[in-house]
């Protein structure tokens, strides 16, 4: 005779874990960030002169006030800045390309699946290093001689560029999955009273896939906010250029001399710093946690995994 467990016991169970889980993590990171504060923390090395050259004029500590730099609030600048012109990019991209995939029958369809979930699970620093061979050698090199531009280590269109590979992945699944969550019945009664395909498209398609459009949109934006490894190859950092460097476009947005913050936070710890690195990391937390907040709220609860 087989027993089987009550289903709210087994449910109980399960988020008993859950709770204990997240519970463990919060602690943890307050413990970590505890220990680094100037009273409790106790440098372990002595600062080289590279290091000390990278400090800023006054000690900083997580909790002695990192928004009250300027160097913080022109990398926030930068990542918001980037991330909402990758985020837009691979919308306009990414949105007629999901449905495509969810409404056409394609060929090479299971390619192109495979393809951008690879992407997904792709170390971002491999998506750098091809984007520096793709850049660096052959037709769009000769094109960008031609053009008299430069992608790599360029400020928008370096960062843009590879944030966007990535963040077109992740988007790409959220706005399918919302095009295959719309009952195509719809849209054929709207076409049999006479609707064209646009207009079904518009008044029938978008209005039902729109909650899991926008959180798409937000998880392609949370992504190219988070991007690190894929910008530090294929960019490096800009920090320490000369102001001459930048253009006035970039010096009028107040985001030159700036890195994005998973960069600037790397920065900042390689050379030292490592409460304000924390404190940098700590803002990029917030921001994430509430943008993925925001799209849960909107529909995107699961179905993008």
């Amino acid at each position: 005779m087989i027993v089987r467990g009550h289903p709210r016991r087994s449910s109980a169970l399960v988020l008993a874990f859950a709770y204990a889980a997240c519970t463990l993590l919060v602690l943890g990171s307050v413990w970590l960030f505890a220990t680094n504060l100037p009273a409790l923390h106790t440098p372990g090395v002595v600062p080289s002169q590279v290091m000390e050259s990278w400090r800023p004029s006054e000690e900083l500590g997580f909790a002695q006030g990192f928004w009250s730099q300027p160097a913080f609030w022109r990398s926030l600048r930068l990542s918001l800045l980037s991330s909402t012109l990758t985020a837009l990019f691979a919308a306009l991209l990414g949105i007629p390309a999901a449905y495509a995939l969810s409404r056409g029958h394609l060929p090479g369809r299971r390619v192109i699946d495979t393809l951008f979930s690879s992407l997904m699970i792709l170390p971002s620093s491999s998506v750098g290093l091809c984007l520096i061979v793709l850049f660096q050698h052959g037709p769009l090199l000769r094109l960008q001689e031609l053009l008299q531009i430069r992608v790599p280590h360029s400020l928008f269109p370096g960062i843009v560029m590879a944030q966007l590979i990535l963040a077109l992945a992740m988007g790409l699944s959220a706005w399918r999955a919302a095009f295959d969550g719309v009952n195509p019945r719809f849209e054929q009664v709207a076409r049999s009273l006479g609707s064209r395909p646009w207009r079904v498209f518009r008044t029938v398609t978008l209005p039902l896939a729109a909650p899991g459009l926008g959180a798409g949109l937000i998880l392609a934006w949370v992504r190219a906010m988070a991007e690190f490894g894929a910008v530090l190859l294929f960019c490096g950092t800009f920090r320490e250029l000369p102001i001459s460097r930048f253009s006035g476009l970039t010096r009028a947005l107040g985001v030159e001399q700036a890195d994005i913050l998973p960069v600037a936070m790397w920065a900042e710890i390689e050379y030292g710093n490592v409460e304000y690195g924390m404190a940098l990391g700590f803002a990029l937390l917030t921001l994430t946690a509430l943008s993925v907040y925001v799209m849960h709220r909107l529909g995107g609860k699961g179905y993008v995994w």
